[in-house]
C-alpha cells in the first residue's frame, strides 16, 4: 500500500509552485483575499492564494532635484489567483483570478556628487547622465 502525502506537504508544494510563478520573493508582495463566498467545501481541497507578475515597465529617464539626479519611474502589474489544489497536489479548473494589481514606485538610477558629476546607483549599469 502507498502511503497518501499529508496536507502540510501539500500545501508546501502548492507554495512553493505559487512562488515560482509569481517570480519569487524579489517584491514586497501581499497574497490576495480569495473570495469567502465561495469556500472549498470539498474534502480534501483547499486554496492557496498567490500573485504572479505579468507586467514591468520602466518610464524614460527624468531629471529631479539636484542637477545630476536621475530617476525612472517603474510600474509592475500582477494578477492575483486562488488556486485550488486536493491533497496530492491535483489542480482544480475551480480555480480563478482576481483584478490585476498595478503600483508604480519611482526608482533613482543616478546621484549628483558634490563635484558636480552623476554617478549610477546599482544596479542601474548605464550612463550618468542617462542618454
Amino acid at each position: 500500500m502507498v502511503d497518501q502525502p499529508s496536507s502540510a506537504i501539500v500545501f508546501a508544494i502548492g507554495a512553493l509552485v505559487a512562488m515560482a510563478a509569481s517570480g519569487g520573493p524579489g517584491v514586497a508582495q501581499s497574497n490576495p483575499k480569495c473570495d469567502p463566498v465561495d469556500p472549498v467545501s470539498d474534502v480534501g481541497w483547499s486554496v492557496v492564494p498567490s500573485l504572479g507578475a505579468v507586467g514591468k515597465a520602466d518610464s524614460a529617464p527624468y531629471q529631479a532635484g539636484a542637477s545630476g539626479d536621475w530617476f525612472i519611474d517603474r510600474t509592475t502589474t500582477l494578477l492575483p489567483f486562488c488556486n485550488y489544489y486536493n491533497e496530492i497536489g491535483i489542480y482544480s479548473m475551480r480555480s480563478y483570478t482576481l483584478s490585476r494589481q498595478v503600483s508604480k514606485e519611482r526608482i533613482q538610477i543616478c546621484k549628483s556628487t558634490p563635484a558636480g558629476a552623476s554617478v549610477a546607483i546599482e544596479p542601474y549599469a548605464g550612463p550618468c547622465p542617462p542618454k
